[in-house]
């Protein structure tokens, strides 16, 4: 099978334990686009935070951001696709969530992020310590994350919640479980939701589609648990080597992990092979 298009997780996978993109990431997708391939990123940040590396990866042009729901075009700065999430939802899962403890919330509408100052200085609590410059970057600060997210005219085609405790974060999981959205385990213990049947198997697909390549010629490569849907649909799943042990069995193969040049063996060996 010719391969014609690889879709990165970030975080894990094309970012490093330090969050950078390694030189030989950069090299290989340098090559992969001078092959004529296309390298995407598929990832559960929104575009605003995706294209803070686009100057590292020139040769990247599409997106799928917000884990599937949003497919972002960096070279003309715009939404090519986006499903968001059911306002109703919404509101039900912020009740839920807020009766059992707190936590950091991130809620994502068009290309990116709003959240509440209070709250993102506690990141480290909640496990998102790493992210803190990012937030301070790229969100927009509003008054009341929460009031804001209940916003009946504000499109939201991501939520994530980021508890202190990971069993409150699991009790919140088994309360919304089987309602209006796609719920994944995130970091420490966050969750992330997106739209009813929107995961990154399906942003990956609809960006093959849109390019007109058959799905079977498409290579994913990730490492955790919102990476599983796209390891089993595309035509090869790739695990890092530092993936979780559900992605390394949802995978048809595995390289090594994302401190060690992980991206470069799955475009050289299996893209450009």
């Amino acid at each position: 099978m010719a391969y014609e298009i690889i879709a990165l997780d970030m975080d894990g996978t094309l970012l490093d334990s330090e969050k950078r993109v390694l030189p030989s990431s950069v090299a290989a997708i340098e090559r992969a686009a001078a092959a004529g391939k296309t390298v995407a990123i598929c990832s559960g940040r929104c575009p605003a935070m995706v294209t803070k590396y686009r100057d590292e990866l020139p040769g990247v042009r599409y997106a799928i951001c917000c884990a599937g729901s949003v497919i972002y075009d960096m070279e003309h700065e715009r939404v090519v696709a986006e499903t968001d999430l059911d306002p109703a939802f919404i509101a039900h899962a912020l009740d839920v969530a807020e009766q059992e403890g707190p936590f950091l919330l991130e809620v994502t509408s068009g290309t990116g992020i709003f959240m509440q100052a209070d709250e993102m200085a506690r990141a480290a609590l909640c496990g998102v310590g790493a992210y803190a410059s990012l937030y301070h970057e790229t969100a927009t600060i509003v008054e009341d994350a929460h009031v804001f997210a209940r916003r009946t005219d504000v499109p939201q085609s991501k939520l994530n919640i980021h508890f202190e405790d990971v069993s409150a974060r699991d009790r919140c999981r088994e309360r919304l479980e089987g309602k209006d959205a796609v719920i994944t385990n995130a970091e420490a213990s966050s969750m992330e939701f997106s739209a009813p049947g929107v995961d990154k198997g399906t942003g990956l697909a609809r960006l093959a589609e849109l390019l007109g390549v058959d799905e079977a010629a498409t290579i994913a490569v990730g490492d955790a648990e919102n990476d599983l849907a796209m390891l089993r649909s595309a035509g090869l799943g790739v695990a890092m080597g530092n993936a979780i042990p559900t992605a390394v069995e949802a995978a048809d193969v595995q390289v090594s992990d994302n401190d060690h040049d992980g991206v470069a063996e799955a475009i050289e060996r299996y893209l450009l092979a």
